[in-house]
């Protein structure tokens, strides 16, 4: 005998288990805690799931995790309608945790209950299903498996606010908005921010599907393991992508992970609604899950594909990451770039396979909850240089995937010449540069001594302004503590100019790629001191040196000195950071006294005549000093 249990009630719908037999319904869901709970009592003395709960042993299989066994999975067969699993995982040997999960007989996920080593509780969840069988939601449960908190969304009704939808449909002139597609685990269509920017068609549908569920609400929701729990990407990604991509439409698709022969469906299925470009932040190690993509892509030549190298740390020349490594004349591959214009710590690249090195660690992001948050990965490479194609083909609609790989070529080709160790094509300092820098000069700054310097080296100086939390008489007390400081090895004020940034707000924080739109539009003629915002560099200091010696690898920074508003003591702060540019040297040194401790100190100013002497030679071998 077959029925639906009801669940509960959200937002108008009633929410229903799937079709499943008498006997697995009596497992929900104190049954299979029971029977969870029992098996971790007894496993000393038996090592077998606890018998007597109806279950007939059916097979047992060893659980692998990065090439190493941490414990054992049993399956039991319930009856035609269900089964049920004892995941046993261990460390060294004894038992540490016992899970046991429920599933239909077509293998959906039901329910799951986790006891640790003590056979205490430590987790229960439970899926709700719709009668037509869909999943809804999931369900945290107390100790008493009653629901805990707000359930983790899975399929939520798609709604348009029709303002929004008047917004989308009146389209400025007689050029519609440029469509652009992710294909990822979704979105999160319940936040405004996302929601407001969904192209839609002329009835007011969704454009994008789930491909992974094939229906028309591709939410963001990644479930992991055994489908209990969940990975939320999609979401990021896009924000990325629709902040550096303003004017633009997005059709979100959730990618087809049970039949990726869906990939052909769907790129004719965006390709019949007039997008040009696609994001795609996935991949895997299996060239056989691709074969439906390449033929596809192959079949549509105009349209743009980027996609992620992976992050695994590998060199996929050599180790292939799928579909980076088909090699499409349609296709970019990029990878995430770190502070020294390398491949970020984790992630891919291949000097044949990989196009670009691109920024994208610590970026900010919109999470799942609508939160801001940092990210970092070759994902968030594909979102930026995927808003940057999308802006380049909205300068000229008729840009096709090859038009827009050649203006990229173009603009980037070779930049960043040590890039190329790593990636075919060069490295995309700054995705967003492009709009106007702009600074407002200020006069000289008055540099006055206590006491006269009769003959000295002469360091002239350009101040770059960022933020506006740096005042003025903050900066003329700074810059006149590092002269009195730098004087006892004859290094003495020379011109210091000031400029005050106004451009684009990104432009404020120090990260390696953005400071060369700033710094070769401010093209300083002098050491540079920046009074910046904050720090988005990957190892966060409040004050920065950036010397010849540790910029080879990206020469736009060389001779410049950042801070933070929140600097300790910044005058003896750019004194150090200071001698570390005009000396070329980045060394610290012992001594409760000396300038260049590892930490600055109120009380620790001095230079010994050896660093003086090292700071002269250089700074004038360098034209830091005259």
């Amino acid at each position: 005998m077959r029925f639906f249990l009801p669940i509960k009630s959200w937002s108008g719908i009633v929410l229903l288990l799937l079709p499943i037999s008498l006997a697995a319904n009596a497992w929900q869901p104190q049954k299979l805690l029971e029977f969870t709970t029992a098996s971790c009592l007894g496993w000393e003395t038996s090592g077998r799931p606890a018998a007597g709960y109806g279950a007939e042993a059916d097979s047992q299989t060893v659980i692998m995790f990065r090439g190493r066994q941490i414990g054992t999975r049993h399956r039991l067969t319930i009856d035609e309608k269900a089964t049920v699993e004892l995941d046993v995982l261990d460390r060294s040997g004894r038992p540490t945790r016992f899970v046991g999960s429920l599933f239909s007989g077509f293998g959906d996920p039901l329910l799951l209950m986790a006891v640790n080593s003590g056979c205490s509780l430590q987790v229960a969840r439970r899926i709700n299903y719709t009668e037509q069988g869909q999943a809804i939601d999931i369900d945290t449960l107390d100790d008493d498996l009653a629901p805990r908190g707000d359930p983790d969304l899975l399929n939520p009704p798609l709604q348009f606010s029709e303002r929004d939808a008047d917004k989308v449909l009146k389209h400025p002139g007689d050029t519609p908005p440029l469509r652009v597609a992710i294909v990822d685990s979704g979105v999160n269509y319940l936040l405004p921010e996302i929601n407001r920017r969904l192209a839609r068609d002329d009835d007011n549908r969704l454009v994008g599907f789930d491909f992974w569920e094939m229906d028309d609400l591709p939410f963001d929701a990644h479930p992991v393991d055994s489908g209990f729990f969940l990975q939320r990407h999609g979401t990021r990604t896009a924000s990325i992508l629709l902040r550096e991509a303003p004017g633009i439409e997005l059709v979100p698709y959730r990618y087809p992970r049970p039949d990726m022969s869906r990939m052909q469906a769907l790129i004719e299925h965006a390709d019949e609604n007039q997008v040009g470009i696609v994001g795609m932040p996935l991949g895997s190690n299996r060239q056989e899950d691709w074969g439906a993509f390449e033929r596809a892509a192959r079949a549509h030549p105009h349209m743009l594909f980027i996609v992620s190298a992976g992050n695994d740390g590998r060199d996929i020349d050599e180790r292939p990451v799928y579909p980076a490594a088909i090699g499409l004349d349609n296709m970019l591959v990029v990878t995430s770039a770190d502070d020294f214009v390398r491949p970020a710590e984790r992630t891919n690249w291949g000097r044949i396979s990989v196009d670009y090195l691109v920024p994208a660690e610590r970026i900010e992001a919109t999470d799942y909850s609508g939160a801001a948050t940092r990210v970092s990965g070759s994902s968030y490479a594909v979102a930026r240089v995927t808003a940057l194609a999308a802006r380049i083909k909205m300068a000229r609609r008729d840009r096709h995937a090859t038009d827009i790989i050649a203006e990229l070529r173009r603009r980037y080709g070779g930049q960043g010449v040590a890039a190329l160790d790593w990636v075919s094509s060069g490295y995309i300092a700054d995705p967003l540069a492009g709009a106007p820098v702009r600074f407002a000069t200020l006069p000289n700054l008055e540099i006055n001594f206590t006491q006269p310097v009769e003959a000295g080296f002469v360091l002239p100086l350009d101040l770059l302004v960022l933020d506006p939390s740096w005042t003025r008489a903050t900066i003329e007390k700074t810059v006149q503590a590092a002269y009195d400081i730098l004087r006892q090895c004859s290094i003495v004020a020379g011109d210091v100019s000031v400029r005050v940034f106004g451009g684009d707000d990104y432009l404020r924080d120090l990260s390696t790629g953005n400071a060369r739109t700033l710094l070769e539009a401010a093209n300083t003629a002098h050491a540079t001191v920046v009074f910046a915002r904050d720090t988005l560099m990957q190892a966060q200091f409040t004050g920065e040196a950036f010397g010849i010696g540790n910029t080879r690898m990206r020469p736009w920074l060389a001779n410049s000195v950042w801070l933070m508003p929140d600097v300790d003591d910044p005058g003896i702060a750019l004194a150090h950071e200071l001698y570390h540019v005009i000396a070329n040297n980045g060394a610290h040194v012992e001594g409760a006294a000396n300038l260049m401790q590892g930490r600055t100190r109120p009380d620790s100013t001095a230079l010994t005549p050896e660093q003086c002497h090292l700071a002269r030679v250089n700074g004038l071998a360098n034209q830091l000093l005259n």
